[in-house]
């Protein structure tokens, strides 16, 4: 009993110490590549708000992450990462994006992706030849009731498909037109990760 009792405390204290260990890829690299803004699971909450189904998936999936690559110096994935260099691919997210079908994409309900479901999506993009730190947006919802979109920021190793910290933050929308008003509700979560939410990761995970 003794011995079991030494070997759980071991344990206890070796499973933190290395998630922080794996973390700490977030942190030490001065590189990413933005994968972008998953849709794949996402949901459109309030139909006034989401008239037309057919051109939020055929049309504003794609700008919405255009936007990101086109104005980088707003959107800039640089500044609220702490990165020197941050290289584009958004293949994987591309090909996921085709997969919502229409018909369940708008919605006047509550909807949550679950945590544990971030590492699955994960583990079924296509990397291509991107190794080291991979960044996504998993866009849970775009809300128009409560006029916010929210996301499962996730950092991950593109070379293993690990999933190194995911949590969901909210960003408040707001502008003229679908595509600006939506897109602001990403620009203020990065704008929120580069004011404190990194340090806070940082803090919380051991990164130097």
């Amino acid at each position: 009993m003794k011995k079991q009792f030494i070997l759980l405390a071991v344990i206890m204290i070796l499973v933190p110490l290395a998630k922080a260990q794996d973390a700490s890829m977030i942190f030490n690299s001065k590189e990413c590549t933005w994968f972008g803004l998953d849709f794949s699971q996402s949901r459109m909450i309030g139909s006034e708000g989401f008239q037309d189904p057919y051109q939020i998936k055929n049309h504003f999936f794609d700008s919405w992450n255009q936007l990101v690559v086109a104005e980088a110096d707003k959107y800039n994935i640089g500044r609220a990462f702490l990165k020197d260099n941050v290289n584009y691919y958004l293949d994987a997210v591309e090909k996921r994006n085709e997969l919502p079908n229409m018909d369940d994409l708008v919605i006047n309900s509550e909807y949550t992706i679950p945590e544990e479901q971030v590492s699955v999506m994960i583990r079924e993009y296509d990397m291509g030849d991107v190794t080291g730190l991979g960044i996504v947006f998993i866009v849970e919802a775009f809300d128009k009731l409560s006029e916010t979109g929210r996301f499962w920021v996730t950092m991950f190793d593109a070379g293993t498909k690990e999933v190194l910290l995911t949590q969901k933050l909210t960003g408040k929308a707001g502008g003229f037109g679908i595509r600006n008003y939506w897109a602001k509700s990403y620009y203020n979560v990065l704008k929120d990760i580069e004011k404190d939410q990194y340090k806070k990761w940082r803090a919380k995970y051991g990164g130097k």
